[in-house]
Formats: C-alpha cells, sequence, structure tokens
C-alpha cells in the first residue's frame, strides 16, 4: 500500500511539467485519494487488531487461574512453595523442608515475601520474607483472592461478616488494623484484570461485577450464578451449573465451550482443567477433566474429584477429595498421576 501512495505521487509530480488535460488529472487525484483512503482504513485496522489482540500482562503474585483457585503452590526462581498443615520450601536441590509453621492457602509471591491467608490465625493475612522467614500480619479483617498489584494488596473479606467486601493495603504503608474499604459488596473470587476489579457478587445471584480500582464504574459484566472465572490472554473464562463459557472481558462474544456443571477450572495455554464438586450427595459427575480451550477434546483425567487447582509448569496441583485432601499432581500429558504430599515425606 505505501509503494502504491509514493509510485502514484511520483506520477502526479511528473504530470505537473507535462501537457495534460485537466479531466485527466482530476481523474489522477481522485485515484491517488482513494488509494491514500485505503492506505488509512488498513493502518487502522491493523491497529485495532493489534489493540484487540493484547491483553494485560501485569503480574499480581501468581497466574489468573491459581488465583481463581486459592493457590496452594507457588514458585519463586528455583524454589517451590506448596501449602498444606504448613507452608513447605522444595529447593533447588530437591530438599524439601518447613518453611513456616502456619496452615494457609492464596500464596502469592511478590517482591520478596510470600503473601498467604493464615489458617492458625483466624484467616487473617499474613506474609512472610522467602530470606529471614519472619512472619508479620497484613490485615488484622479475614479474607482471601489475594491480588497484588504493583505494590497494592486487593483482597476479598469474608463474605458473610460485619466487614464483607473488597480491601486493599499499601504495601510500603502497611496499616494492619485499617485497610482501605474499596467496596462494601458480598465479594467473592476476586481478580484484577486491565485495571479492574472482578469478583463475583453473591448478594446479586452469584453475577459476575467489575469496577475500578477506586470502587467506581461498577457494572455487571457477565455470568448468572458464576462458580468460577478467570482471564487468559485477554479472554474470560467462567463457569456455573450449565457449563463453562468464553467471552470478551466486558462480557460480549460469549460462546458456550462445555455443558459439564463445573465448580471450579484452570486455564493454561492449551487446556482448561475442570471439575464439579458437591461436599454433599450428587448424581452428578465430580471426575476432574481436561479439554482443550475451544471446548474439544473433553477426557477425564481421573474419577477423583479435585479443588484448588492449580498449574505450575507442566503439572496440575489439587487436593484430592476422594483422597483426604491431600495434594495431588497430574502431569499436563497425562503420563503422572501422584500424591504429591507422600513424594516428598510430609504426609
Amino acid at each position: 500500500m505505501i509503494e502504491y501512495f509514493l509510485c502514484c505521487t511520483k506520477v502526479f509530480i511528473d504530470m505537473r511539467g507535462t501537457n495534460v488535460s485537466k479531466e485527466k488529472k482530476t481523474r489522477l487525484i481522485a485515484f491517488i485519494a482513494f488509494g491514500v483512503l485505503a492506505a488509512v482504513i488498513v493502518a487502522v485496522g491493523i491497529i485495532g487488531y493489534i489493540k484487540g489482540n493484547s491483553y494485560d500482562t501485569t503480574d499480581v503474585g501468581n497466574t489468573h487461574s491459581n488465583i481463581a483457585n486459592r493457590p496452594v503452590v507457588n514458585k519463586s526462581d528455583s524454589k517451590f512453595y506448596f501449602a498444606d498443615n504448613y507452608i513447605y520450601e522444595i529447593d533447588e536441590n530437591n530438599k524439601c523442608s518447613v518453611f513456616v509453621e502456619h496452615e494457609a492457602t492464596d500464596l502469592m509471591i511478590h517482591d520478596g515475601w510470600i503473601y498467604y491467608v493464615n489458617y492458625d490465625d483466624g484467616q487473617l493475612i499474613y506474609r512472610t520474607n522467602l530470606e529471614t522467614r519472619e512472619s508479620e500480619i497484613v490485615s488484622t479483617k479475614a479474607g482471601g483472592y489475594i491480588n497484588i498489584v504493583d505494590d497494592t494488596l486487593y483482597y476479598a473479606s469474608l463474605y458473610g461478616t460485619s466487614y464483607s467486601g473488597i480491601y486493599k493495603v499499601d504495601l510500603n504503608n502497611i496499616d494492619k488494623d485499617n485497610p482501605q474499604v474499596v467496596t462494601v459488596d458480598w465479594a467473592s473470587h476476586l481478580l484484577y484484570y486491565d485495571n479492574r476489579l472482578y469478583f463475583i457478587n453473591e448478594a446479586d445471584a452469584s453475577r459476575l461485577y467489575s469496577m475500578k480500582l477506586d470502587g467506581t464504574d461498577r457494572q455487571i459484566s457477565a455470568g448468572n450464578a458464576t462458580s468460577c472465572f478467570a482471564f487468559h490472554n485477554g479472554t474470560l473464562y467462567y463457569s456455573n451449573v450449565f457449563g463453562i463459557y468464553k467471552c470478551r472481558p466486558d462480557g460480549s462474544n460469549e460462546q458456550q465451550i462445555s455443558k459439564m456443571r463445573t465448580t471450579t477450572f484452570n486455564v493454561t495455554d492449551d487446556y482448561i482443567y475442570h471439575c464439579f464438586y458437591s461436599d454433599s450427595s450428587s448424581t452428578y459427575d465430580q471426575s476432574l477433566y481436561r479439554m482443550k480451550l475451544d471446548g474439544s477434546e473433553e477426557i477425564a483425567l481421573t474419577p477423583d474429584s479435585g479443588s484448588n487447582i492449580c498449574v505450575i509448569d507442566d503439572y496440575v496441583y489439587f487436593r484430592n477429595v476422594y483422597k483426604g485432601q491431600d495434594i495431588y499432581r497430574i502431569k499436563e500429558d497425562n503420563s503422572v498421576f501422584e500424591n504429591f504430599l507422600k513424594l516428598y515425606g510430609v504426609n
């Protein structure tokens, strides 16, 4: 298109010194103008395509899908961390040791600290220094679904309490007794994405809401009776009793990709791992499934039911509901299925 424009311009310049009729000059000008307009349209289309296919890659302390599952695993450089009755560390020599004696979930790593929900202290938000192993309280208001954006920690409080809502803490100036209220919505499953906070509003039929980081511009984004959601490569995935859906972050262009009843899932570059779990008797299939991102090739990996589904490198970790809530792992190619706790001698 650029070559076309330059060629036409050259022809027009060359014609200025020749005896060409006014009609021909008019036609040529119109022809050049059409070419310029076409070039502009193509350029705008390319810019729009790039912008539409870009997505937020902000570090939030763990992956979106892991945060959505209240992660019990995380890694920092060559060290791996997992949470059971304590938080454990596996070093670069594959040696496992107790990192801190707290029962925890929501493992998030940021700027030399591991953040977590401490079940030994009323589910308060804690952090432990990765080098010194010194621990301190980040917030005295209990909660979960930790997201760390730059140096600000966001989390959803325990809904049903007198302080239900979403809170944030400035990690450069922690005031553990006074986290800042972002919204008093009855919120769960909090995720940060593209300068907005997304959450399931338990007080409004579990619809998926979003708002700006200061709590303004509150909107309903997608879903009804949403059980889980996550972002991956600019696409929003969410589930409910009817299955799993994908759409744009604003809820448009929705497409159902599975009809399996689902309570939790994890999205990777190649697969979606999903499961329905009910702690009461149920006739629904509660196996752990895997499918491609378009919903094809949906297969059961294990008849065991799983929660806290997390993916680190090429392993899928989950709490095996049918086997004492032990942490198990499956290799993405389904070549390995093992009790991760027994592998490292902590059970």
